[in-house]
């Protein structure tokens, strides 16, 4: 959580104790579910939260600097923006790659959701961090975030991507292999079998935790 500016507490909370604007990233695999926690969190929030993440960045990105390999296998070509290679989880496997543009892009965004914190939004990155260099940005802009990684069994994610039917076929599989890697987090859940409003409801409860400012229980 971050320390400035303060902004009102909820009703539910005296209101001569101020809360500090809440920054939560949530940081899992492709089809984990983590949407539909934040979905929940936005449910649960005593003000407006305002969710974001990688996925936004992503769709608003031109297809024509997306590389993606040939119907015979060729491996994509190299880019500046993204482009599709295989991943090292359980076959299907495919992975983005980002290349320097796009990482300028993620940059940029890392430090516009820290301003947008620090001017006191609340603010949940639904994240899918898949290099170090997206892992180096999150870490030096995001900082006093409350980190929850969100896990989840391959195969459960497998069959949710292909039941959704709205993802490249081999996102989970590929990013479930990198995605946690030289992580560290302050809560981490599961959704393999917990429901999405148990989850956020834990999330919520270890963020109001962190609130926690001039003896307020």
């Amino acid at each position: 959580m971050t320390s400035s500016p303060v902004v009102d507490v909820p009703a539910t909370m005296p209101q001569t104790h101020p809360m500090p604007a809440s920054l939560i990233v949530l940081n899992g695999p492709s089809s984990s579910g983590k949407s539909t926690i934040a979905r929940e969190m936005q449910r649960l929030w005593p003000r407006p939260l305002w969710t974001t993440g990688l996925d936004v960045l992503i769709a608003g990105w031109p297809t024509s600097f997306v590389e993606v390999p040939a119907d015979d296998g060729t491996s994509a070509l190299a880019s500046t923006g993204i482009r599709i290679v295989p991943g090292d989880g359980p076959p299907p496997s495919w992975i983005p790659e980002f290349g320097s543009d796009f990482h300028n892009l993620t940059r940029v965004a890392h430090e516009a959701w820290s301003r947008m914190s620090r001017g006191g939004v609340d603010l949940l990155i639904d994240h899918v961090i898949l290099d170090a260099t997206l892992r180096e940005q999150a870490r030096s802009s995001l900082v006093g975030a409350l980190w929850v990684g969100v896990t989840c069994d391959v195969d459960e994610l497998v069959r949710r991507e292909a039941e959704r039917g709205d993802r490249y076929v081999g996102f989970a599989s590929g990013s479930s292999a990198v995605v946690h890697e030289a992580m560290n987090y302050d809560l981490t859940v599961d959704t393999t079998v917990a429901s999405p409003e148990a989850l956020a409801r834990q999330i919520f409860d270890a963020s109001m935790s962190s609130n926690i400012v001039d003896g307020l229980s």
